[in-house]
């Protein structure tokens, strides 16, 4: 991390590094590398191969040559193999390109910081922007979780509970963690809202998994499915709530689990992440009370719920993610 004085001496660097991603990213939602992907084009062909504005394209390709992920010959452009690899190709192990409209969705909401700075109210989804389709950004931004935390994941929830062989992946969405629980032999039930179970039920091949269950229903107001599990997931679902829902949440995760069940809680940690800071702010734009909590918050939760022997790990080298992971005595 940089110092103050050198982070403001990088300021107007910085902006210029922000307008490319941003162009990366407008183009990847957009669909340019996926329509490079089935060969070069000219601006305007590649504008009516995706369904563009050929002015528009002309004017962005060179950008993206400029950042190297085009190359251009005779005014026909091509991806480099970086580009291809990571931005044009969903099955490549290197593939970040799925997150990338759900991130510039989120930027909108930042410019619009000051607002909420006043109002302390969250910025609210533009108003044009369908459900269907905001679940369909979200969920894609899901999938592109990396496969290797994925595998980290559930790995060091097994190494907790070696003979798990019931799981509840609770808000799992696209299923990454219960294809691979069940690739690993353990029964999943994914429960998640009613209209994201339907979207990725098709988009994601789900409902044709043997030993995956879909569930659907608010897990704050509707039962949880029928236990008893060994194992409970809750990835990426704490930061969205305030304490109190967190802490009932818990406690109704609980019940449904079997003694000696583990729950397993990944989320960044505040104190420990060096992000969860930062990522506390896009809960402060998207959310009424979410928030990044501490080891201390989660411990304090976990343990009115009726949880013990409470252990932290982290997911990646750089500590942005980590997991609790607790046991139902």
């Amino acid at each position: 991390m940089k110092t103050a004085d050198a982070l403001l001496d990088a300021l107007n660097e910085l902006r210029d590094e922000a307008e490319i991603v941003v162009t990366i990213a407008a183009a990847e939602a957009a669909g340019i590398f996926r329509g490079l992907a089935t060969g070069d084009a000219t601006p305007a062909e590649l504008a009516g191969r995706v369904g563009l504005d050929a002015r528009a394209v002309g004017i962005v390709l060179p950008v993206l040559e400029e950042a190297g992920l085009l190359t251009e010959r005779e005014s026909r452009y091509a991806l480099t193999d970086a580009a291809r690899r990571r931005l044009a190709d969903p099955d490549s192990a290197d593939y970040i390109g799925g997150g990338l409209g759900h991130w510039l969705n989120l930027l909108g909401a930042w410019t619009r910081l000051p607002d909420v700075l006043r109002t302390g109210a969250p910025d609210a989804p533009p108003a044009t922007d369908d459900s269907r389709a905001a679940i369909a950004r979200f969920m894609a931004a899901m999938a592109a979780t990396p496969a290797e935390r994925v595998r980290r994941v559930v790995r060091l929830c097994l190494e907790r509970i070696p003979d798990a062989r019931t799981a509840l992946d609770l808000g799992g969405g696209p299923g990454l963690y219960a294809r691979e629980l069940v690739r690993n032999g353990v029964e999943t039930t994914l429960y998640d809202r009613a209209e994201v179970i339907d979207h990725v039920s098709h988009a994601y091949g789900l409902r044709d998994i043997q030993s995956l269950h879909l569930a659907a229903g608010d897990f704050f107001h509707d039962p949880l499915p029928d236990g008893p599990f060994d194992l409970a997931l809750i990835s990426n679902i704490t930061h969205a709530y305030p304490p109190a829902a967190n802490r009932a949440l818990l406690e109704k995760v609980c019940r449904v689990m079997r003694p000696g069940g583990v729950v397993a809680i990944a989320d960044f940690v505040r104190g420990r992440s060096p992000r969860a800071a930062r990522f506390a702010i896009v809960m402060l734009l998207r959310t009424e009370g979410g928030d990044t909590y501490s080891e201390e918050d989660y411990r304090e939760w976990l343990a009115d719920a009726g949880f013990g022997d409470v252990r932290v790990e982290d997911l990646d080298p750089l500590r942005e993610r980590q997991l609790l992971t607790a046991v139902r005595p």
